[in-house]
């Protein structure tokens, strides 16, 4: 009798379990803190390039409530390569906005590890699987990563409002969510992927180490070619850094920003050098003008370059790359003919055709936009990788491929020396599963084991016995090759007896004890060489000697700010920087400590001789945390002596216009300026009234050489005229007087007698006295002798009879001043 049927185990709904929210808690919280860190980090120690660009820029006021927030939010946005967008408005309509996205930098890097290692240290312990909680758990920690990175930017943001005008810098953009997301999204699906695939691994870098090692076919060339090009790439862009840092370090240039900048210069100064140095291009692109290309091939900006052999070397470390990586796999290959068939050579190029098709923009390019600005309406600018390039890594890859299955077989066996640079390669078997079930075991994709050639067999190359009845599919043990041990290959030797391997927990702590080891000894040596060059005192007076060779005397002010008033510093700007007349050679000759100072010794030319100058330096605190922040004490200003005609209000300084309040010290004749060392111009600025020839000075510095000049002006028919109409002007006022002595007025006439005996008293002037100007003083004065007529009546016996007479002026004077085209005139009224 058949039995009853039983009726169905209804389905459980599914649930999201307290595991797996820990786990998605922990993968977004370590994410975000470690990008958090890094940008922390990085803005540390560039606080003072930063701040130097900002003084330098010319927008020290809109900026300078810039503070520690904002220049946050903008490192987190950029450091993921998301975007910052600045508007700028005027009378409560937006003007014009700006928009820049820069390479991913090691911000970004530590927010994808950080959500790997979150997520691998809880699914490890929760036991949960990659498909499908993992990959759905893994888009909601980029999700919430990325509105968490939105927020923060958004808190973030930067206003800056006066009268009607604003600018707003803000990095909550779609593109900082967007790139935050996937960058998140990539390291928790990493995280997932490793805590189910290599559970036996304690950690996620020792879990990326064993999978790398286990993974088979295209994967595996995949991850050692990616391997091998960062760690070459990032070597040759360290010493591109340090080659830049010494060159224009004896050039005078700024160097503590290249390293400022370090966390994010230096990965996309690595991606693009493996671009450079693989017959690919970077292309340099704005709107309305060619494209302008750097490669192994392009003239556009190489024809006057001098380190062309650098790269064409950086081309030679890239081949070499490339066959060892298709060594490793000609080595895996014998061991794992499976994918050694041509039929999997595809994979790869076509992995590597995807990667630099779609990762440029999103991660290695400068971009810029710009709309609505002056002359920047609708232009963009952008620095990137030629997409094209993806053809030429795709092909490079398929000769990797090639060369593994063609020639590598032959270079191995021919040169068995080489064998233990290559084991590595290999694959490694371990567990494929989950601690919560140690017994599963992942069935190999048809995986067969060969024997290398001249060799009897596998069981004897390595000595370990294989099973009685392997399970179909599976690897046979005696196929395996022992980590460390070589295959027999014609003229090598035999193989070592096997050891006890070492425990994983030896093997990590091993491995972090070698990193920190390492990574003590790296910040040692960049402690001391950045503590030496970059944040020396040597180094201050360099960009202090060297911001006053460039004309950029503002950035001079924010490294050492003259002793002088405000009212003083008008001839210390950029706009009074000389254009042609500057010092030049400038340089530090030497540095000796002087207690708790130190003296520089700097020298520069100007007017073909060489001065030297002791810049006292002293301590100013900390820089970057680590580093001694050195100022100088006394900053390298000169001073200038003009003397120059009392009519002179005002005098031009090398274009700009400077007066009495100016100046350091003045009296009615002689003015002194505090400048910088270089060569100025000074005359009476441009006026219709005077005419002056420019005296040139040169502010040596040094105080035994007299910095002097005199001014001279001419008068003009302008200002022989005008006065000329003063004067006119008063006698005909003095013309309608009635008065026989009139007030202020160079003429009158005694009279006798009763003044009653006279009346309707009348001057007549004809003949206007012409005037001398005396522009040493600023005075003027008219001839003497001008016959002036009158007439009256006088009273006698007879009546009223009219009279007549004349006098003669004596002679008028005053003063006048000329400010540019203002001119006063005083005319004094003690000359009667």
């Amino acid at each position: 009798m058949a039995a009853a049927p039983q009726p169905a185990t209804p389905k459980a709904p599914v649930q999201v379990t307290p595991q797996q929210l820990a786990t998605f808690g922990t993968s977004t919280g370590v994410g975000l803190g470690a990008a958090i860190v890094m940008a922390l980090f990085g803005l540390l120690i560039s606080w003072s390039s930063l701040q130097n660009v900002i003084d330098s820029s010319g927008m020290n006021e809109p900026l300078t409530n810039l503070n520690f927030f904002h220049r946050l939010g903008v490192y987190l946005a950029l450091g993921n390569s998301g975007s910052i967008t600045a508007n700028i408005g005027s009378d409560g309509g937006l003007v014009g906005s700006f928009s820049i996205t820069t390479p991913l930098s090691w911000i970004g890097y530590a927010l994808a590890i950080g959500c790997a290692f979150g997520a691998f240290l809880m699914a490890r312990k929760a036991a949960i699987r990659f498909r499908w909680v993992g990959v759905l758990s893994s888009f909601a920690v980029g999700i919430v990563s990325g509105l968490v990175m939105l927020l923060l930017t958004a808190i973030m943001r930067y206003s800056y409002s006066e009268d009607s005008n604003y600018i707003t810098l803000s990095g909550a953009t779609f593109r900082t969510f967007a790139l935050v997301f996937i960058l998140a999204t990539l390291g928790a699906l990493i995280g997932y992927f490793l805590a189910d695939t290599t559970a036996d691994e304690s950690n996620v870098f020792t879990a990326a180490w064993t999978w790398a090692h286990r993974v088979r076919g295209f994967r595996r060339t995949v991850v050692e070619s990616a391997a091998c090009y960062v760690a070459v790439s990032t070597v040759v862009a360290l010493i591109i850094m340090i080659v830049t840092t010494t060159k224009l370090s004896s050039q005078g240039g700024n160097v503590s920003a290249l390293w400022a900048f370090l966390p994010v210069v230096l990965p996309a100064l690595s991606a693009w050098n493996i671009v450079i140095g693989s017959f690919g291009a970077i292309e340099f692109a704005s709107t309305g003008t060619n494209t302008i290309s750097i490669s192994l091939f392009s003239s556009d900006m190489t024809a006057g370059f001098d380190y062309m052999w650098a790269l064409w070397l950086m081309f030679v470390l890239y081949l070499l790359c490339g066959f060892y990586v298709a060594l490793r796999a000609a080595a895996r290959n014998a061991y794992d003919p499976y994918y050694a068939d041509w039929r999997f050579c595809w994979q790869a190029p076509l992995f590597w055709l995807a990667f630099w098709l779609i990762t440029p923009y999103l991660f290695m390019g400068v971009l810029t936009g710009a709309s609505g600005v002056g002359t920047a309406t609708g232009m963009s600018y952008q620095i990137v990788p030629a997409l094209w390039f993806c053809l030429i890594a795709a092909l490079w890859s398929f000769i990797i491929e090639v060369v593994s299955r063609l020639l590598g077989p032959t270079v191995i066996q021919s040169l068995p020396g080489i064998w233990p640079i290559l084991v590595g390669g290999t694959v490694r078997l371990g567990l494929r599963s989950t601690r919560h079930d140690a017994n599963e075991v992942v069935v190999t994709e048809s995986m067969t084991m060969a024997t290398p050639s001249g060799v009897a067999s596998a069981t004897e190359t390595f000595a370990v016995p294989a099973p009685t009845v392997p399970t179909p599919g599976m690897m046979p043990t005696s196929a395996v090759p022992t980590p460390g041990i070589a295959p027999a290959v014609p003229g090598a030797p035999a193989a070592a007896a096997t050891r006890k391997p070492m425990s994983p927990k030896t093997k990590m702590w091993l491995i972090i004890g070698g990193v920190v080891v390492s990574l003590i000894i790296v910040l040692s040596i960049v402690f001391s060489a950045l503590n030496s060059s970059t944040f020396s005192a040597s180094a201050t007076a360099k960009q202090y000697i060297a911001a006053i060779e460039s004309g950029d005397f503002n950035r001079a002010n924010s490294i050492a700010k003259p002793q002088v008033k405000n009212d003083q510093m008008k001839l210390l700007s950029n706009n009074a920087a000389p254009k042609d007349g500057r010092i030049s050679n400038a340089q530090v000759i030497k540095e000796k400590a002087n207690g708790n100072s130190k003296i520089v010794t700097v020298s520069y030319t100007l007017d073909g001789k060489e001065v030297t100058h002791d810049l006292k330096m002293i301590k100013r605190g900390s820089k970057a945390v680590f580093f001694t922040d050195w100022g100088v004490a006394e900053p390298m200003t000169t001073t200038i002596n003009v003397t120059k005609p009392e009519a002179i209000s005002a005098l031009d300084v090398n274009g700009v216009e400077v007066t009495e309040k100016n100046a350091k010290d003045a009296d009615d004749n002689a003015w002194s300026f505090t400048v910088y060392p270089g060569t100025y111009s000074v005359s009476a600025g441009k006026s219709k009234y005077l005419t002056s020839k420019a005296a040139q000075i040169i502010a040596s510095g040094d105080e035994s050489t007299n910095s002097y000049a005199s001014i001279s002006v001419e008068a003009t028919d302008a200002l022989s005229d005008a006065i000329q109409q003063k004067v006119d002007e008063k006698l005909d006022a003095c013309e309608k007087s009635t008065d026989f002595d009139p007030k202020g007025c160079p003429f009158s006439v005694y009279t006798y007698g009763d003044t009653k005996n006279v009346r309707n008293f009348t001057w007549s002037i004809s003949d206007y006295p012409e005037v001398e100007v005396d522009t040493d003083y600023g005075t003027f004065q008219t001839d003497y002798g001008t016959e002036v007529k009158y007439t009256y009546e006088h009273k006698d016996s007879d009546g009223w009879e009219p009279e007549d007479g004349d006098t003669t002026m004596s002679s008028m004077s005053g003063t006048f001043s000329v400010d540019g085209d203002k001119l006063t005139i005083e005319i004094s009224d003690s000359d009667d």
